[in-house]
C-alpha cells in the first residue's frame, strides 16, 4: 500500500518537515495557497528535506487552494484523490488556515486516515483522528541541524565549504581561548594593541606583523609564546595566517563561545557552527558568530571583544533584528561582551536591557563571560 503524507503549508514550515523526516512516506502532498507559493514555502520544505538526505523532488504533489473557500478546497482535494482512494493517508493539520484544516479533516476522515497536529513550541504530535487514538501524544524524535533549519526558510550558507575548517581551527585553539578569557584583564592592553595593528588586514591570506609594543606583562609574554610570536625586547614579529589574524582581532571570544556550546552537544544542543554567513532569496546577507539548534529551535551568539563603546544604533543586536525582519525567523540569542560600556553602575544599561528583551536576547556581561556555559544551561534549561 502506498503511504502518502499530507501537509497544510503556512509561513512556519518546521511542523511540516519534522513528521515527514521521521515517517519517510512514499509520497508527500503539499496543500498550499497562492500566497505561500509566492513565498516559495513548498520549495523550502522540499529543500530542507533534501538537506536532511530525503529526496522528495519527484515524490511530492502540490495542490493550490483558495484559503478561505471550503468549497474550493474540497473540490480540489476530491479531484486529486480520484484513483488514489486505496492509499494509506496520514494528515498533518498543523498548518494552513482554519478553512483548509476543516476541508482536509472532512475529506480524509471518510477514509479512516490518521490525522494529527503539533502544538506550538513542542516536539510532539497529538493524534486527533480516528477516535480510538484521539489525544494520544507521540514524541517527535527528529532534530534539525543548522543547515536543515536555514533551508526550511529559504536561506543558504554562503561559506558552507569553509565552516568545517573554521570549526577545526576553533577546536584546535580551545585551550588558548579559555586561557585568554581567564586572563583577559591582564591581556587587554596587548589584545587592544594587536587588534588595532591587524584590523585592516583581516581579509589578507597572510600578513607579516613587525611592530613594537612596550610594557608586556607576564601574561602577555605567555600569550605571545603560546601563539608562536618572535619577541626581541619590544619587537614583536610573526607571519600570520588569515585565521590567526581573525582570532587576534576578536575571533578568540567567538571561538571560546563556540567551544562552550560544543560542550553541550548531545546534552540538549543538536548542532553548532561558527562564522556562518547566510543569504535569503532577496540577496540580503549577514554573518553570525555562532549559531546552534536545540529542540528544533534556532539560537545565535553574537560576541563583542575589547572595550568598544556601544550605542543604540550600532549594537550587535541588530543582527537578531535582521533575522526576525529580513529573514523571517524567530530565534533566541545571546550577546556576549567584554566591554564595560554595556554597564552603568554595575548593571546592564537600560536601553540595552530593553532591546535585549525585545529580541529575546540574554546579555552576558564582562564579569560573567567565563561562566558562559553555566548561563547557557540555566537559560536553555539544560540539565
Amino acid at each position: 500500500m502506498n503511504h502518502i503524507h499530507v501537509c497544510l503549508v503556512s509561513d512556519h514550515v518546521i511542523p511540516n518537515i519534522l513528521p515527514v523526516a521521521e515517517q519517510q512516506p512514499d509520497e508527500l502532498v503539499l496543500i498550499s495557497t497562492a500566497e505561500m507559493e509566492r513565498k516559495h514555502k513548498s520549495a523550502h520544505i522540499i529543500a530542507s528535506l533534501q538537506s536532511m538526505g530525503l529526496d522528495y523532488g519527484s515524490r511530492h504533489h502540490k495542490i493550490e487552494v483558495v484559503e478561505d473557500s471550503i468549497t474550493d478546497c474540497q473540490r480540489k482535494l476530491s479531484a486529486w484523490m480520484s484513483g488514489r482512494e486505496d492509499a494509506d493517508f496520514v494528515v498533518n493539520l498543523t498548518g494552513g488556515t482554519k478553512i483548509m484544516s476543516i476541508a482536509a479533516f472532512e475529506q480524509f476522515k471518510d477514509y479512516g486516515s490518521k490525522m494529527f497536529y503539533i502544538p506550538i513550541g513542542k516536539n510532539e504530535m497529538v493524534n486527533i483522528f480516528p477516535k480510538r487514538s484521539s489525544n494520544q501524544i507521540l514524541p517527535l524524535i527528529q532534530r534539525l541541524k543548522v543547515d536543515d533549519y536555514l533551508a526550511a526558510y529559504g536561506l543558504t550558507s554562503l561559506n558552507h565549504a569553509r565552516l568545517l575548517m573554521m570549526k577545526q581551527d576553533a577546536l584546535n585553539r580551545k585551550e588558548t581561548a579559555e586561557w585568554m578569557v581567564a586572563e583577559y584583564s591582564k591581556l587587554k592592553s596587548l589584545l587592544t594593541w594587536l587588534g588595532g595593528a591587524l584590523r585592516n588586514h583581516r581579509k589578507k591570506k597572510k600578513y607579516l606583523l613587525q611592530e613594537t609594543f612596550s610594557g608586556t606583562n607576564h601574561s602577555g609574554q605567555q600569550f605571545l609564546q603560546r601563539l608562536g610570536f618572535s619577541v626581541h625586547g619590544d619587537q614583536i614579529e610573526k607571519e600570520l595566517t588569515k585565521s590567526e589574524i581573525q582570532f587576534l582581532t576578536g575571533g578568540w571570544l567567538e571561538e571560546f563561545c563556540f567551544n562552550e556550546v560544543c560542550t553541550l552537544l548531545g546534552s540538549g544542543i543538536d548542532d553548532v557552527v561558527i562564522g556562518i554567513s547566510i543569504e535569503n532569496s532577496k540577496g540580503t546577507s549577514n554573518e553570525f558568530d555562532v549559531m546552534f539548534t536545540l529542540g528544533n529551535a534556532l539560537y545565535t551568539v553574537e560576541c563583542k571583544s575589547g572595550d568598544q563603546h556601544t550605542d543604540e544604533k550600532t549594537d550587535a543586536l541588530y543582527k537578531v533584528a535582521a533575522l526576525q525582519k529580513e529573514f523571517g525567523l524567530r530565534v533566541g540569542s545571546f550577546f556576549v561582551s567584554t566591554s564595560p560600556y554595556i554597564l552603568k553602575d554595575g548593571v546592564i544599561k537600560p536601553w540595552l536591557a530593553a532591546r535585549a528583551e525585545q529580541f529575546s536576547t540574554t546579555v552576558v556581561t564582562p564579569d560573567n563571560v567565563a561562566g558562559f556555559s553555566k548561563i547557557l544551561k540555566e537559560t536553555l534549561k539544560i540539565s
